[in-house]
């Protein structure tokens, strides 16, 4: 593949990177959303996208991304799932933290995909 195709690959709306879908993975775990968790497993295994030649980081798997196909109604849950860890990491007076501005940038990657569908 060569670098200009992965680059405009890999800003599609429906390519998400590693980090976001191990995080993903992690808090289905956690709040017990095993088909998801396992649906996340399955993107990692099946849907990476082929880096180019000369990419810095050929082998380094915090570098991929990954072609997400799941259905309106599994980003919906996830989306849901995210907007919930949010609002339960703001602060006392419902101030922003660290934590509820993470999983906000994590809700509105998964939304992002919503906008694409």
């Amino acid at each position: 593949m060569r670098t200009e195709e992965y680059n405009r690959i890999t800003k599609e709306e429906n390519v998400l990177d590693f980090g976001t879908l191990k995080e993903t993975k992690k808090q289905l775990g956690i709040n017990n959303l095993t088909e998801l968790e396992s649906e996340i497993d399955r993107i990692i295994a099946e849907n990476k996208i082929q880096k180019p030649e000369l990419h810095n980081k050929p082998n380094n798997e915090e570098t991929n991304f990954y072609r997400i196909d799941l259905n309106s109604d599994q980003i919906e849950i996830i989306v849901s799932m995210f907007g919930d860890l949010e609002v339960g990491n703001l602060g006392r007076n419902y101030e922003s933290t660290y934590s509820a501005r993470f999983f906000a940038k994590m809700l509105d990657k998964w939304n992002d995909l919503l906008d694409y569908r």
